[in-house]
């Protein structure tokens, strides 16, 4: 299977159709190195929200122009792109890994049972108590991001999955776990489905799988700054895409 870099991209960002996120995941989930290759654009994307904080309030320097603008002609791809953060982010990553900045990742299965999967549906399954519980309403936006920043010690945000049709209906905060805390965003769409988002500091390899269990869909994607767990009652398609978008989302 043939992936472009328009492609790649675009999957990152959990903008492809869901046939075509389908097929990205499971060749993601068999190819070691180009699962690396995405948790090495996540990594460099959290690197560069710690270091620099919001992209988006800071004028970019006319060398970082001079050096995008040809850059992207070369890819033919400059009429395509939109001035957000996301974009912006995605340059910069881009650029670090032109300038010798790629981060070297090592892919390899994890042995035995998946200790963030099980706290993930554990945590989906009440089976473990929440420390701190928020419901998000009219009024508390940013909660969820400060929790997720102070609770991972990290410049993170809770993603917006509206455009699937998934709303934030409250944050967990749990503790006691592998780097200290964890956090869950529980997500619902219009017939109330569950979506959940577990959070943490990785414990194991970076890796991506997408499998199913006791008819919920899983996704694990972990890199070595930030592992996830999602987990819904949907296809595989709608995972991988919803998976993408959460993913992604997390720093943009």
């Amino acid at each position: 299977m043939t992936i472009t870099e328009q492609e790649l991209h675009a999957f990152i960002d959990g903008e492809l159709d869901d046939r075509r996120m389908a097929e990205m995941t499971q060749l993601v989930a068999a190819d070691p190195v180009l699962a690396a290759r995405i948790a090495a654009f996540r990594s460099d994307k959290l690197r560069l929200g710690e270091v620099y904080g919001a992209l988006d309030t800071r004028a970019l320097p006319s060398q970082w122009l001079r050096l995008i603008e040809a850059h992207e002609r070369s890819r033919r791809s400059l009429a395509r792109m939109r001035v957000s953060t996301r974009v912006l982010t995605a340059i910069a990553a881009s650029l670090l890994i032109i300038f010798g900045g790629w981060l070297a990742l090592t892919n390899r299965n994890a042995s035995g049972p998946d200790a963030i999967v099980t706290e993930a549906l554990a945590a989906r399954q009440d089976s473990m108590a929440p420390k701190q519980v928020i419901d998000i309403g009219p009024g508390v936006s940013q909660a969820p991001n400060r929790v997720l920043s102070t609770a991972l010690t990290m410049n993170l945000k809770a993603p917006d999955l509206t455009r699937i049709g998934y709303h934030l209906a409250d944050v967990r905060v749990y503790s006691g776990v592998p780097g200290g805390k964890a956090v869950e965003l529980r997500y619902r769409d219009q017939q109330s489905r569950l979506f959940t988002l577990y959070v943490r500091h990785p414990s194991s390899p970076a890796r991506v799988d997408l499998s199913e269990r006791d008819g919920l869909r899983i996704c694990i994607w972990q890199d070595d700054v930030i592992g996830t767990v999602m987990v819904g009652d949907m296809s595989a398609g709608e995972m991988a895409r919803a998976a993408s978008a959460a993913y992604a989302g997390l720093n943009l």
